[in-house]
């Protein structure tokens, strides 16, 4: 089975979500499922995706004209300093990232819970994890 990047974003969320509605889901044998997708499927993929942010950020940021050390800024989010130019080109980087990776599509392995392990679902929570979770 394959899914976009974006909708493992999305399965995610909805965990994250059901875990804090119930802080003892995580902890439970629905919990250890996931852990083990995200371990597998996901986590692998967000940390290939925030490096290429993380690299477009390093390229764009503002140089020290002698010593040519990137120019750090704990205020600023996103970690550096930039100029006008700089920043509206990072902006386009990061959209047209962000773009690419909602398509990108991934063949994911899937790790079932048992029925009677699952906890109460909504329709919508029950058909994003079928393929996923659920059988």
């Amino acid at each position: 089975m394959k899914k976009t990047f974006k909708q493992l974003v999305e399965i995610d969320s909805i965990i994250g979500n059901m875990y804090e509605k119930n802080d003892k889901l995580e902890l439970s044998k629905f919990g250890y499922a996931y852990k083990r997708f995200a371990e597998k499927n996901y986590y692998p993929h967000l940390k290939e995706y925030q490096q290429k942010i993380q690299d477009a950020r390093i390229d764009k940021a503002l140089e020290d004209s002698e010593t040519k050390a990137i120019i750090t800024d704990k205020e600023n989010p996103r970690g550096y300093k930039y100029n006008k130019e700089g920043l509206k080109n990072l902006i386009k980087e990061e959209n047209r990232l962000s773009d690419e990776w909602d398509i990108k599509e991934f063949e994911i392995e899937s790790f079932y819970c048992k029925e009677e392990n699952l906890p109460e679902l909504s329709d919508e929570q029950r058909e994003k994890l079928t393929g996923i979770l659920i059988k």
